[in-house]
């Protein structure tokens, strides 16, 4: 069976084909409700779904957005696409999703391939730096982007280019560490050295510089990926601590759970996961906790306490601004930022009442 063409709308519906054309391909010059409702019959009686290049070229616009995130699997990543996703397909467009990994090369395919396909906007979440000449040819893309009249927006870092929400990393950080040194926490084992991503980095700093402040010094500093499977080996560095630690003379004496803080809550879920795997009692003999906020923390035994970021609205801003492109035509002020704080959560996963 040959395939449904405009042509044939039209004709179904007694119209021209411009007219089929302005209904269908969503031009701003629609005929009559009545013409209107009578070609959207024909093409729902005949199955004809309209081409979307000739609805781009009808509206000057895709209306795709591509949305770049390092890590679907990453509840941090996919609670923020999810809410990207929801608020643009509202507005009728929809949302091209990749991820890269945190890979130069992948992402700079990524975002050329994006282009390529017209997107209206490009919103990349996470912060990286990849150094050098990874960092400029990602720059180059997204400035020549932009100079063609595309919307770029970032979540987490100023990318150079376009708008920017910034979460107060280091701020919500150091509140953390306070909160916890209140609490009667004295023992810390602290997550650093995440090469190429500095939200990691202002993370770990500022929760330092909040034990610092108390007059506290990390007990155990270690390296590990920012991912789940980061957090397993996190977790395998504290038990191999705690271990050796009878047998060592900078030894504790203090009773209080070690308390491990991991820079995102995907690394602290992993932590906790093997903790209980190696027969750890969380909080009783290691405390744990995270940054992110997101919905899985408040889901795992024991709940995870955290830095909760306000992700919907980081979306919800984000879309914002990427649909004020459309709507008003011209762009956002160049490499404007709005930064976010975080809420201290803290939960069961560092409570040392249940530590007795």
């Amino acid at each position: 069976m040959p395939a449904i063409r405009l042509s044939d709308v039209a004709a179904d519906a007694g119209v021209s084909l411009a007219t089929a054309s302005r209904v269908l391909n969503g031009s701003s010059r629609v005929p009559g409700k009545d013409v209107a409702e009578k070609v959207k019959a024909s093409a729902a009686k005949l199955g004809y779904v309209p081409n979307a290049q000739a609805q781009a070229l009808a509206r000057s616009r895709s209306g795709l957005i591509g949305l770049v995130v390092h890590d679907i699997a990453d509840p941090y990543f996919a609670a923020i696409a999810r809410a990207v996703q929801q608020q643009i397909f509202a507005s009728d467009s929809q949302v091209l999703l990749t991820q890269t990994d945190r890979d130069h090369e992948t992402e700079v395919r990524a975002l050329r391939s994006l282009i390529a396909q017209q997107v209206d906007a490009l919103v990349l979440v996470g912060s990286h730096r990849y150094g050098g000449d990874a960092d400029a040819a990602i720059s180059t893309l997204l400035e020549g982007f932009s100079r063609n009249g595309g919307t770029v927006v970032g979540l987490g870092q100023s990318l150079g280019v376009g708008r920017t929400i910034v979460p107060d990393n280091a701020e919500a950080a150091e509140e953390l560490a306070t909160s916890l040194v209140v609490e009667g926490h004295r023992r810390f084992a602290v997550v650093e050295g995440i090469a190429g991503i500095p939200s990691a980095g202002d993370r770990t700093g500022g929760f330092v510089r909040g034990l610092t402040r108390a007059g506290i010094e990390p007990e155990l500093t270690l390296r590990a990926e920012l991912t789940r499977s980061g957090g397993h080996d996190a977790a395998a560095r504290v038990a191999d601590h705690l271990a050796a630690a009878p047998s060592s003379s900078s030894a504790p004496s203090d009773p209080l759970p070690l308390c491990l803080f991991a820079p995102a809550d995907v690394m602290a879920l992993g932590a906790l996961g093997e903790l209980r795997r190696r027969g750890l009692d969380v909080p009783g003999q290691v405390a744990v906790a995270g940054f992110g906020g997101v919905p899985d923390a408040a889901d795992v035994a024991p709940t995870l306490s955290t830095i909760a970021l306000p992700l919907d609205d980081m979306a919800r801003t984000a879309v914002d601004w990427v649909l004020a492109r459309g709507d008003a035509g011209q762009e956002a002020p160049a490499a404007a930022e709005v930064h976010v704080s975080g809420e201290v959560l803290l939960r069961e996963s560092t409570q040392l009442t249940a530590a007795s």
